[in-house]
């Protein structure tokens, strides 16, 4: 190979635009808000199930649900978005199951549809109590936060600290 084929090759490469990769979200309302979720983080949607309460636990943590044999912390994403109590009991119709290791679900007022979404149609969030949410879609008029599920669980505890055994 040659010093001209080998900087042929590179000014190809440079002039490459990469694709972005498209990604399919599967969007949810909880209250009046609409969210989105990566469809890879979700592990199944199930029929609501009220959870179990758990002492002392922040607002938007609903409590414990079984689901496929895992004992899963149901979140409200209404109450972590705005911290205002959106439902009054019993409004929940799905409960969406996530992947990974926090054990994670949401409550879900109601399923939309999943769509092709590449980054190119979202702004990326810069409100810094909302941690939780990776990006904003912007379709059609209206908001859909698509949610980073890995600040989920913090952003539930909001500064709560956990207990720590003293010695």
């Amino acid at each position: 190979m040659s010093n001209d084929s080998i900087e042929q090759s590179l000014q190809s490469s440079e002039q490459a635009v990469p694709e972005e990769r498209a990604r399919k979200v599967q969007l949810f309302r909880a209250g009046s808000f609409q969210f989105g979720i990566f469809e890879n983080e979700v592990a199944t949607v199930a029929e609501w199930r009220e959870p179990t309460p758990l002492p002392h636990a922040p607002e938007s943590v609903l409590g414990v649900v079984s689901i496929q044999g895992r004992m899963l912390t149901v979140l409200d994403p209404a109450l972590l978005a705005r911290g205002e109590t959106v439902f009054a009991g019993g409004f929940y119709r799905f409960i969406i199951a996530l992947r990974g290791d926090e054990q994670l679900a949401l409550a879900v007022s109601d399923l939309d549809e999943i769509i092709e979404h590449s980054n190119s149609e979202s702004e990326h969030s810069t409100d810094n109590h909302e941690k939780f949410v990776l990006e904003i879609l912007l379709r059609a008029g209206s908001q859909t936060r698509i949610l980073n599920v890995t600040e989920l669980f913090p952003a539930a505890l909001q500064g709560r600290e956990r207990r720590r055994r003293r010695f």
